[in-house]
């Protein structure tokens, strides 16, 4: 996009309400106007947010999150031009900057959540604030608060990102020094972070989570030489990690991702085994991969989802596709096909349960009202259901100490969706799990 913005994009967000795409980075200009990284796109033109970041660098912003028509940003600035207080964290209300709960922060912040009354940050800090802080901080009531005890600040950490999953926080990025038992990522149980499985293994670092059809999908710098289920993208289902996209192989680290019109989209560098092509981008559907931007010479940092297209933001100054240069940020139209589309397992992460242990759900697909057979002398404690965003469902009635035998389950809403249903067992350490499809 010739006329968008004039230099490297780091983070980008897309409002599917009001059609608006943001874009965050190192740019002084979009669309022959000062904005100084941050801008948004609307109806085809540029526009400002205020009078932007204070001497704008390459980090400035880390992470963009919308909720409603205000968007949250987080990153290395030290304030918006004219706006006090705005150190680190910044709310654009749709019209101006606002500062979020008085002084900032004292060090990076990164990977953020809205809540039902507030916000959750993450990122590298020792105050939030003004409160003293492990680098996890909650935003609620008009103050912040501390949210996590262990690990405290004797040692290195950084978080880049985070996700809630099956109603858990998880914060992933790069967590050092006295933390080994963490590797790289670790859910948040009380105000203490703990290990998830094996935790990610290696020299490494998660850039992004997303939740997605019904799993924990994190990317960044890992691989499977360092004894990971899976390299630069792997799944977590809430008990094991596994391999997403087995039979394609990330070279190198998965930089972005993004949850889209059901589909999710990742950037990296990929490749097929006996092919000597690479490929930067990915579609993910449960049971299919397609890849497409093929030996671009530039991988791509920021992601972001639109009606029937991708729009993308390199990692180096310009992108250019088949000798054509277009910029800083580029859209992919979609309708345009891929470059090669690959078949998947569909059960991939889920347990292999021997004919005595499996989970039989019927009918399946439905329309919201199923059954769910238990295997013989397992005794269940409760059902519990999670939609594709890993968001737990009403039921109509929700099943407790039910017994053994035959369960019935009928959703509340009936949205048509693929669901994750996850019975307890009365030992209150066992589980089962299976898939169900609602038309």
């Amino acid at each position: 996009m010739t006329d968008g913005p004039n230099e490297y994009v780091s983070t980008l967000c897309y409002d599917s309400l009001n059609d608006r795409l943001y874009a965050f980075g190192r740019f002084l200009e979009a669309g022959g106007q000062v904005v100084n990284g941050t801008t948004f796109l609307e109806d085809g033109q540029w526009h400002p947010m205020g009078e932007g970041v204070e001497n704008v660098f390459a980090w400035s912003v880390m992470d963009a999150y919308l909720r409603n028509d205000s968007v949250m940003i987080s990153g290395a600035f030290n304030t918006l031009v004219g706006v006090p207080n705005t150190k680190r964290i910044a709310l654009w209300n749709g019209s101006e900057w606002k500062s979020i709960g008085g002084l900032g922060g004292n060090g990076n912040a990164a990977g953020m959540l809205a809540n039902e009354d507030g916000w959750t940050m993450a990122g590298g800090f020792t105050e939030m604030g003004g409160i003293p802080s492990n680098s996890i901080a909650r935003y609620r009531n008009g103050e912040w608060e501390d949210l996590c005890v262990y690990p405290d600040n004797s040692g290195y950490k950084h978080y880049s990102a985070l996700a809630k999953y099956q109603g858990q926080y998880i914060f992933g990025g790069n967590i050092n020094g006295d933390f080994p038992d963490l590797n790289e990522i670790g859910v948040l149980l009380n105000d203490s972070l703990r290990p998830m499985g094996s935790g990610i293994l290696g020299d490494s670092w998660v850039n992004d989570m997303k939740v997605y059809d019904g799993k924990l999908f994190v990317g960044g710098e890992f691989y499977a030489g360092w004894g990971n289920p899976g390299s630069g993208i792997m799944i977590w289902d809430g008990e094991n990690w596994s391999d997403p996209i087995p039979g394609v192989q990330c070279a190198t680290q998965v930089f972005d991702m993004d949850v889209f019109d059901g589909k999710l989209f990742f950037s990296g560098y990929m490749l097929l085994p006996g092919s000597s092509d690479f490929y930067t981008l990915a579609m993910y559907t449960p049971g299919q991969i397609c890849l497409f931007g093929k030996n671009l010479t530039a991988a791509m940092n920021a992601i972001a989802g639109v009606p029937g297209g991708l729009y993308v933001a390199p990692n180096y100054p310009d992108l250019v596709v088949d000798g054509v240069p277009l910029g800083v940020l580029a859209l992919y139209d979609i309708s345009q096909g891929f470059d090669t589309c690959l078949s998947l397992p569909v059960g991939i992460g889920e347990p292999e349960w021997t004919d005595d242990r499996r989970l039989h759900i019927h009918p399946n697909p439905n329309y919201g009202t199923f059954q769910v057979d238990l295997p013989a002398g397992f005794k269940a404690q409760q059902v519990v259901v999670y939609d594709a965003l890993g968001n737990e469902v009403d039921l109509m009635a929700k099943a407790r100490a039910p017994g053994t035998g035959s369960i019935s389950v009928e959703l509340q809403a009936r949205v048509p969706g693929i669901y994750l249903v996850r019975i307890s067992g009365s030992d209150g350490a066992t589980y089962l799990t299976g898939r169900v499809i609602v038309h």
